[in-house]
């Protein structure tokens, strides 16, 4: 038995531990949010926040690939997906920021780069740049120059807002 959050519902699933978080979010929670792209963990299209719960009972968030990690190391974790991110009818700050420096074209790496930027916005310390955070993620059709200039803005959000639970 796993249990875990997932955005903001308590998951508990029966579903093989081997099975990919990417597969588990797509098609046991038809979230399709998150893409399908190398399933190597390589291109960062599949990027998700785990929370993990630290000693002094706060949530420390850190993006991964899901598509390379397996449904049981969600297990008493926070997880994130694109649609846990998304603010009903406003956009959070790394998504405005990405509208705001024409950093999209067709679309299919936007949440990957969007929830890599949540995640270093949520950073606590500032030992990393956003091209650190983001270095996992690939677009094959924009330059990364606008995508840059959208990141150097992420960390200056306060409007970070992380689906809890209900």
């Amino acid at each position: 038995m796993t249990e875990f959050i997932l955005n903001d519902t308590v998951i508990t699933t029966e579903v093989n531990n081997g099975v990919t978080l990417l597969d588990f979010i797509r098609e046991h929670q038809h979230l399709k949010g998150t893409k399908i792209g190398c399933r190597e963990g390589d291109c960062g299209a599949c990027t998700v926040l785990v929370g993990t719960l630290t000693a002094d009972n706060t949530l420390q968030y850190q993006s991964i690939t899901s598509c390379i990690s397996p449904l049981g190391n969600a297990h008493g974790k926070h997880i994130v997906s694109i649609e846990g991110i998304n603010i009903p009818k406003s956009l959070t700050f790394p998504q405005q920021a990405m509208a705001d420096n024409f950093a999209t074209q067709c679309g299919f790496c936007t949440p990957g780069f969007v929830v890599s930027m949540t995640g270093f916005a949520l950073q606590q310390n500032n030992s990393t740049t956003c091209n650190d955070a983001i270095s996992g993620n690939i677009c094959r059709c924009t330059g990364y120059k606008s995508i840059e200039k959208a990141g150097l803005r992420s960390k200056k959000s306060s409007l970070i807002k992380i689906k809890m639970i209900k």
